[in-house]
């Protein structure tokens, strides 16, 4: 204890400077959004293979527990071939136009107000920034930045993300936010009061995205109240869970290109 303090006591201004630095940088990648992406996108090379490989170690040790998910994964595969549909077009495809790519999670939060999941593949396996991510249980993020083994997903989990969604029954569409601290959960606040709604309706993607093709599962309501504004603020209880995440889809509309050039033009008018 003693040193400890000779040594504070010896280097009190190099340590004042290292904090007062530290915080700095803080304050310019929390209010620079621009600084922030750059830090991001430099380092998920470096933090990318540190990941992979820490990831490798925790597979060995979890051998059995991935072989469960894989004979599980087999038998609703074949539980859905004996009733002669598929499974990606019964669970995954509702627009032909995306095509899909399997990635492993490497690494990923839950617990902080943004939250990111690094995947193991990169560019050098198709992947593009702003491509959707995904599982049979929901939408899980966006691709945000790419090197050339691995890449970064703004995960759902996240303030600025945002997904077109529509209840089954009656198709009104809205927009689904997390709203932090709950992994299990994201809210809804713009349906109508006057709509009917009850709590396990069944949420899904909408068909307004280019991102992620409809009818992708998102969740049920859990619970709702009505504002002052006539609106419904709504609870969704997410199919997934994000604590368990192993195996995700990379998806990317084929023709979203197309769609957007063409909107542009409206836009230019």
């Amino acid at each position: 204890m003693h040193n400890l303090l000779r040594f504070i006591k010896i280097n009190q201004f190099l340590l004042l400077f290292l904090v007062i630095e530290g915080f700095s940088v803080f304050l310019l990648l929390k209010n620079n959004s621009y600084q922030a992406n750059t830090v991001i996108k430099f380092s998920t090379q470096y933090t990318g293979f540190i990941h992979n490989y820490t990831a490798i170690f925790s597979n060995y040790i979890a051998l059995k527990e991935t072989n469960n998910y894989l004979i599980n994964e087999n038998a609703k595969l074949h539980a859905l071939l004996k009733n002669e549909t598929s499974f990606v077009d019964s669970t995954l495809i509702k627009n032909k136009t995306f095509s899909y790519q399997s990635a492993k999670i490497i690494n990923n939060s839950i617990n902080k107000r943004n939250n990111f999941i690094t995947l193991n593949k990169g560019a050098k396996h198709g992947i593009k920034e702003g491509m959707g991510v995904v599982t049979h249980n929901g939408v899980i993020g966006i691709i945000h930045s790419v090197s050339e083994n691995y890449s970064i997903v703004i995960s759902l989990l996240h303030r600025k993300s945002s997904v077109g969604i529509k209840m089954i029954k009656n198709n009104h569409n809205g927009i689904l936010k997390w709203e932090g601290f709950d992994y299990t959960t994201a809210n809804i606040t713009n349906f109508p009061n006057h709509l009917l709604i009850n709590k396990g309706d069944t949420i899904i993607t909408n068909n307004h995205s280019i991102v992620f093709p409809e009818g992708i599962n998102i969740g049920s309501i859990a619970d709702f109240e009505k504002d002052e504004e006539g609106y419904y603020n709504v609870k969704v209880a997410l199919f997934e869970d994000f604590n368990q995440l192993n195996f995700v889809y990379v998806i990317h509309s084929t023709e979203a290109e197309e769609q957007q050039n063409l909107e542009m033009k409206i836009t230019d008018e």
